[in-house]
């Protein structure tokens, strides 16, 4: 970041082209990896991030005690916090620090949670206007699932317009 000079750039790539080019997990990907993935890192990457979407059920039913006016933010930082409970092999405390060195679990972590936070930030937000809990909808990219998820009143063909998919793109990607 130069704000004098107007730059903005992750990890040497100038937001602008990002915006333009790129999906939010491309970006994800791009944040944590060091590079943008190729069209197969990144099939593989969406498909395990997509796969954990799912809440437990418990979590589902812990998020479902807070009061009906409850600010969606607090309901989120509490879900995470309650999230990280949930997966004992990958909590250093219950094991040993040589978690840190298992790549394969230290990335399911990655993915469990950039899948499941839109999940959680959707359920908070039904929690507050006061309706019940969606799904995430099969078949549809990252935004459009959250975007579903928000929305959804039982239709489940409901397809987020293109320009509102695309605006929480940019969004999400802004905000990375």
């Amino acid at each position: 970041i130069d704000g004098e000079k107007g730059i903005l750039e992750y990890r040497g790539i100038p937001i602008e082209q990002l915006a333009e080019n790129s999906e939010f997990l491309e970006v994800a990907y791009l944040l944590i990896h060091g590079s943008l993935p190729t069209l197969d890192q990144y099939n593989y990457w969406k498909l395990k991030v997509m796969k954990h979407t799912y809440l437990n059920q418990d979590l589902g039913e812990l998020m479902k005690t807070f009061r009906y006016d409850a600010h969606p933010m607090g309901m989120l930082i509490s879900a995470m916090a309650a999230y990280s409970t949930l997966h004992s092999e990958a909590n250093p405390a219950l094991q040993t620090a040589k978690i840190y060195k298992d790549k394969k679990l230290i990335n399911k972590q990655i993915y469990r949670i950039i899948g499941t936070i839109t999940t959680i930030a959707a359920n908070a937000y039904r929690h507050r206007i006061g309706r019940n809990y969606n799904k995430p909808a099969s078949g549809l990219g990252y935004i459009e699932t959250f975007l579903v998820m928000l929305d959804q009143l039982g239709s489940e063909k409901i397809r987020p317009h293109p320009t509102i998919a695309k605006a929480f793109n940019l969004l999400f990607i802004l905000h990375a």
